[in-house]
Protein backbone atom coordinates (compact mmCIF):
# COMPACT_ATOMS: atom_id res chain seq x y z
CA UNK A 1 0.00 0.00 0.00
CA UNK A 2 1.22 3.22 -1.23
CA UNK A 3 0.55 6.65 0.18
CA UNK A 4 1.51 10.02 -0.95
CA UNK A 5 1.93 13.38 0.03
CA UNK A 6 -1.63 14.48 0.56
CA UNK A 7 -3.07 11.76 1.84
CA UNK A 8 -0.36 11.65 4.52
CA UNK A 9 -1.08 15.95 5.26
CA UNK A 10 -5.35 15.16 4.84
CA UNK A 11 -4.94 12.17 7.78
CA UNK A 12 -3.06 14.02 9.69
CA UNK A 13 -5.29 17.33 9.78
CA UNK A 14 -8.01 15.19 10.25
CA UNK A 15 -6.39 13.93 13.41
CA UNK A 16 -5.57 17.26 14.80
CA UNK A 17 -9.33 18.02 14.02
CA UNK A 18 -10.45 15.02 16.30
CA UNK A 19 -7.85 15.88 19.01
CA UNK A 20 -8.79 19.42 19.51
CA UNK A 21 -12.78 19.21 19.20
CA UNK A 22 -12.02 16.21 22.41
CA UNK A 23 -9.70 18.57 23.93
CA UNK A 24 -12.54 21.44 23.64
CA UNK A 25 -15.55 19.01 24.70
CA UNK A 26 -13.42 17.88 27.79
CA UNK A 27 -12.85 21.56 28.79
CA UNK A 28 -16.48 22.33 28.70
CA UNK A 29 -17.22 19.81 30.74
CA UNK A 30 -14.61 20.54 33.20
CA UNK A 31 -15.42 24.23 33.16
CA UNK A 32 -16.51 25.55 36.61
CA UNK A 33 -19.04 28.67 36.02
CA UNK A 34 -18.48 31.54 38.21
CA UNK A 35 -21.78 33.27 39.30
CA UNK A 36 -21.89 37.33 40.51
CA UNK A 37 -23.23 36.46 43.76
CA UNK A 38 -26.74 38.06 44.41
CA UNK A 39 -26.36 40.79 47.44
CA UNK A 40 -28.18 40.16 50.29
CA UNK A 41 -30.58 43.09 51.52
CA UNK A 42 -29.45 43.95 54.76
CA UNK A 43 -33.19 46.14 55.11
CA UNK A 44 -36.37 44.13 57.05
CA UNK A 45 -39.25 43.69 56.27
CA UNK A 46 -40.40 45.74 58.69
CA UNK A 47 -37.78 49.24 56.80
CA UNK A 48 -39.09 47.80 53.52
CA UNK A 49 -43.04 47.74 54.27
CA UNK A 50 -42.27 51.79 56.11
CA UNK A 51 -40.57 52.64 52.86
CA UNK A 52 -43.32 51.48 50.55
CA UNK A 53 -45.82 53.46 52.68
CA UNK A 54 -44.19 55.76 53.56
CA UNK A 55 -45.33 55.28 57.80
CA UNK A 56 -42.80 55.05 60.50
CA UNK A 57 -44.04 51.76 62.83
CA UNK A 58 -42.86 53.58 66.13
CA UNK A 59 -40.23 51.32 67.91
CA UNK A 60 -42.18 50.45 71.14
CA UNK A 61 -45.16 48.96 69.43
CA UNK A 62 -45.47 45.24 69.66
CA UNK A 63 -45.21 44.11 65.84
CA UNK A 64 -45.08 40.49 63.66
CA UNK A 65 -44.28 40.06 60.40
CA UNK A 66 -47.22 38.20 58.28
CA UNK A 67 -46.02 35.49 56.56
CA UNK A 68 -47.41 34.18 53.19
CA UNK A 69 -49.73 30.98 53.76
CA UNK A 70 -50.30 30.17 50.05
CA UNK A 71 -46.80 30.17 48.65
CA UNK A 72 -46.60 33.12 47.00
CA UNK A 73 -45.20 36.69 47.30
CA UNK A 74 -47.79 38.83 49.36
CA UNK A 75 -45.97 39.91 53.22
CA UNK A 76 -47.35 42.19 55.66
CA UNK A 77 -46.89 43.51 58.96
CA UNK A 78 -49.33 43.74 61.75
CA UNK A 79 -49.12 45.35 64.93
CA UNK A 80 -51.73 46.51 67.42
CA UNK A 81 -53.65 49.09 65.68
CA UNK A 82 -52.82 48.17 62.30
CA UNK A 83 -52.09 45.46 59.13
CA UNK A 84 -50.07 46.89 56.23
CA UNK A 85 -49.94 44.39 53.45
CA UNK A 86 -47.59 44.48 50.79
CA UNK A 87 -49.93 42.10 47.80
CA UNK A 88 -50.85 42.19 44.75
CA UNK A 89 -54.64 43.74 43.51
CA UNK A 90 -57.27 40.91 44.15
CA UNK A 91 -59.13 39.33 41.09
CA UNK A 92 -62.52 41.84 40.69
CA UNK A 93 -64.85 40.51 43.33
CA UNK A 94 -62.40 40.06 45.36
CA UNK A 95 -61.00 41.82 48.66
CA UNK A 96 -58.65 41.18 51.12
CA UNK A 97 -60.03 41.25 54.95
CA UNK A 98 -58.22 41.19 57.92
CA UNK A 99 -58.85 38.98 61.10
CA UNK A 100 -57.88 38.31 64.68
CA UNK A 101 -58.39 34.29 65.80
CA UNK A 102 -57.83 33.36 69.34
CA UNK A 103 -57.81 29.67 70.02
CA UNK A 104 -60.07 29.28 66.97
CA UNK A 105 -62.44 32.14 67.58
CA UNK A 106 -62.38 34.32 64.43
CA UNK A 107 -63.09 38.40 64.96
CA UNK A 108 -63.67 40.06 61.50
CA UNK A 109 -61.49 43.65 61.54
CA UNK A 110 -63.38 44.63 58.35
CA UNK A 111 -61.73 45.32 54.91
CA UNK A 112 -58.39 46.09 53.93
CA UNK A 113 -58.10 49.51 51.98
CA UNK A 114 -55.48 50.49 49.03
CA UNK A 115 -53.33 52.80 50.60
CA UNK A 116 -49.66 54.16 49.05
CA UNK A 117 -49.23 50.96 47.28
CA UNK A 118 -50.49 48.33 49.66
CA UNK A 119 -53.08 47.39 51.46
CA UNK A 120 -54.17 48.99 55.15
CA UNK A 121 -56.89 48.39 57.88
CA UNK A 122 -56.31 49.98 61.33
CA UNK A 123 -58.48 48.55 64.47
CA UNK A 124 -58.18 48.49 68.32
CA UNK A 125 -56.42 45.44 69.35
CA UNK A 126 -56.94 46.54 73.19
CA UNK A 127 -60.78 45.35 72.35
CA UNK A 128 -59.63 41.75 71.78
CA UNK A 129 -56.32 41.26 74.32
CA UNK A 130 -56.52 37.72 73.85
CA UNK A 131 -56.81 37.30 70.15
CA UNK A 132 -52.69 37.07 69.12
CA UNK A 133 -53.13 35.62 65.94
CA UNK A 134 -53.37 37.94 62.99
CA UNK A 135 -54.99 36.96 59.56
CA UNK A 136 -55.44 38.63 56.24
CA UNK A 137 -57.55 36.74 53.84
CA UNK A 138 -58.95 37.03 49.86
CA UNK A 139 -62.66 37.17 50.41
CA UNK A 140 -65.40 37.69 47.66
CA UNK A 141 -68.21 37.92 50.62
CA UNK A 142 -67.58 40.38 53.56
CA UNK A 143 -69.24 37.71 56.42
CA UNK A 144 -67.53 36.34 59.26
CA UNK A 145 -66.45 33.47 57.72
CA UNK A 146 -63.02 33.40 56.32
CA UNK A 147 -62.80 32.05 52.32
CA UNK A 148 -58.99 31.83 51.67
CA UNK A 149 -55.90 33.13 53.84
CA UNK A 150 -53.19 34.75 52.45
CA UNK A 151 -50.83 35.64 55.26
CA UNK A 152 -50.92 34.61 59.06
CA UNK A 153 -48.58 35.97 62.04
CA UNK A 154 -48.69 35.45 66.00
CA UNK A 155 -48.23 37.84 68.73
Amino acid sequence: MRFNRRDVWVGLAIVLVVIIVGLLIRRSRNRVTTTTPTPISNTSLTQEIQDKFKYQIPKDVNSIELKDATGGDSRGIATEKEILVDAPTPETGYFYQGWLENNGNLVSLGKLQIAKGGWLINFDGTKYPDHKKVIVSQEKVLDNTLEKKILEGSF
